[in-house]
């Protein structure tokens, strides 16, 4: 059964945010035993984050600070319980790795989350928001430098900029300081300061922290084993280990210490921790009721909130921008990014040309020769094969990261899945579009296919479709899979496909129960109107220059092939297949999306 947290919604920027009882449970997987077993990841945390005060969360690993993290900004629904108070639906989660397109200027990333989280702004008023953030955080000197070229603090400041451009009234971060050196560290904690003292809820996880940078913050909750130990000012900690019998030494970081007494290594009662603990954040229950009574005029106790909401009350009302605002945004960042990839765009445009004069020195004259016919089926074929791979790969290298900012993004309710799908469709299309054209033109008229213009049309037509299917084909893989598993299944999965392609065996000849998977093979389809259109449509008798030659009537050939012949059909067969994977896409992205906040 799926408990739910109850939250009282406050919009105020100077509310106190409390939380009492969070529990946190997920279920293993077993498929042998009928009973599921449960992992427990919180078990009963309290605390309270403060407006104007920098709040760190501390724990050895495994202590659920992250998924208290998650839990208190809506990611996390399943198998939750507990009450937060003072919440919200103004949250914002700035995850542990920077989220950017590295394309992109600081200034360009900027003005792209102005443009979605500030829609009804004039371009002076974005700006001028862009540039008090930017002189807020300190990154106000790096604004034309792309996101790639940034060093980790600069990029971890940059991503907390674009979360502030709406003035969020509380902003969550997860160990915004990992993997910084300490100056870099003290640089990002001065930024989350400079945030604070404006009034901003901030509380953010981190990872064994200095002495200075420790001292730095204003409050502290000390998780382990799901449990708080502690929850309070960081002044009041060492009074509160003395009274549990913890003395911390002279000279010894106090953060240090505190972990080291959530991982059991010191000797001291833990339980008036706890309970000291509990008491504080009653108190700021309390205080936080107080103020939500205050802004909605009336008694609302968590019971009557959780009979009244059956669904989970962290869920977006909608985006700030309209559907219109939102494929603009994005049409902008989308043609300016494949404009400057190098690898993607730039460098795939030259390899296509380049492969299409090696074709056609390697092939030349095949297309005009009655006695090269087989030779020049295994040319066409290359087409198709060179045409698909290399649409398919490049997109594996990019799109896994790429998919991880939209999924950042569309949480922190930038814009649609939908929308973007759709963006992304409209910026390919170009790409894919110049990347059949530089190859089919120079191949084709290399290797002597027939000048004539309504068969180098439909060819370039299946170029184009194959080019398309192929990216869609590795945008999908690149939002389910990692790199290294995307290189390794975007082969795999294709091998079938070429089997029943019909190119290495006729349909005729293969066994009845499998030639059923010939017909899900887009590569047999591809393969059939491609032959079509270079020996089909009542081509004449191709000229001979040997002594005999077996497929000199192009009719004669195609029916020793035993394709279908039926060319609408084979094109229909292509749209179709790229409209599925198209669905695909936005089925795995929400997929993700799903995962990410169960």
């Amino acid at each position: 059964m799926n408990a739910e947290v109850v939250v009282d919604e406050f919009n105020a920027l100077n509310n106190v945010t409390a939380f009492t009882d969070i529990s946190y449970e997920i279920k293993g997987r077993s498929w042998f035993k009928k009973n599921q077993q449960k992992q427990t990841i919180l078990n009963g945390a309290v605390g309270a984050i403060r407006p104007g005060r920098l709040t760190y969360i501390l724990g050895p690993s495994g202590a659920g600070k992250t998924s208290l993290l998650k839990i208190l900004a809506g990611r996390k629904k399943t198998g939750v319980s507990g009450t937060v108070v003072g919440a919200g639906s103004d949250i914002v989660l700035v995850q542990q790795h920077a989220t950017l397109i590295d394309t992109l200027t600081a200034k360009e990333t900027l003005l792209f989350a102005a443009a979605l989280k500030l829609p009804n702004g004039t371009r002076y008023e974005r700006n001028y928001i862009i540039e008090t953030v930017t002189k807020q955080l300190g990154i106000n000197d790096i604004c034309n430098t792309r996101a790639g070229k940034l060093s980790g603090g600069e990029r971890k400041r940059l991503n907390i900029a674009c979360e502030l451009l709406t003035n969020p009234h509380i902003m969550l971060l997860d160990e915004p300081t990992s993997g910084l050196d300490s100056v870099s560290s003290m640089s990002v904690a001065q930024s989350l300061r400079a945030v604070t003292n404006a009034g901003h809820t901030v509380a953010c996880v981190i990872h064994q922290p200095s002495s200075q940078l420790f001292a730095s913050g204003d409050d502290v909750i000390l998780l382990a084993a799901g449990r708080t130990l502690y929850a309070g000012a960081i002044s009041d900690l060492p009074e509160s280990l003395n009274r549990a019998g913890f003395l911390c030494p002279h000279y010894y970081n106090l953060a240090d210490f505190i972990l080291e007494i959530a991982s059991g290594e010191h000797n001291g009662n833990t339980d008036i921790l706890e309970m000291e603990a509990k008491v504080y954040a009653l108190e700021m229950k309390k205080i936080a009721e107080g103020s939500v009574q205050q802004t909605n005029g009336k008694d609302k106790s968590p019971e009557s909130v959780a009979l009244l909401n059956t669904n989970s009350s962290f869920e977006s009302k909608g985006y700030l921008a309209g559907f219109s605002q939102q494929m603009r945004a994005l049409l902008w960042r989308g043609y300016l990014g494949a404009l400057r990839d190098v690898h993607l765009t730039q460098i795939r445009l030259v390899t296509h040309f380049l492969v299409a004069l090696l074709l056609g020195a390697l092939y030349n004259g095949s297309g005009q020769d009655g006695g090269r016919t087989v030779s020049n089926t295994g040319c066409l074929f290359f087409f198709l094969l060179f045409l698909y791979f290399s649409n398919a790969m490049p997109t594996i290298h990019r799109f896994p990261v790429e998919a991880s900012v939209i999924l950042q993004e569309h949480l922190n309710k930038w814009y649609c899945l939908s929308t973007y799908c759709a963006t992304k469709i409209i910026v390919d299309f170009p790409i894919q579009l110049l990347c059949a054209t530089v190859f089919v033109f120079p191949a084709w008229y290399l290797t002597s296919q027939p000048l004539e213009v309504d068969r180098l049309g439909l060819a370039w037509l299946i170029c184009i479709l194959v080019t398309i299917l192929a990216q869609t084909f590795g945008l999908v893989i690149g939002a389910a899979c990692d790199v290294e598993l995307g290189l390794f299944v975007i082969p795999a999965a294709n091998i079938p496909m070429l089997m029943f392609s019909e190119f290495f065996i006729p349909y005729k000849e293969m066994p009845s129960y499998l030639q059923p998977f010939a017909l899900i093979s887009y590569f047999r389809y591809a393969f059939d109107a491609f032959m079509q259109t270079v020996y089909g449509f009542g081509r004449s008798k191709l000229p001979c220059y040997k002594i005999i030659c077996l497929f000199r009537d192009p009719k004669y050939y195609l029916n020793y092939l035993g394709l279908t012949g039926n060319f609408v059909n084979d094109v229909l067969a292509l749209i179709v297949w790229t409209l599925i994977l198209q669905s695909a896409l936005i089925c795995v992205l929400k997929y993700r999306v799903y995962k990410a906040c169960k």
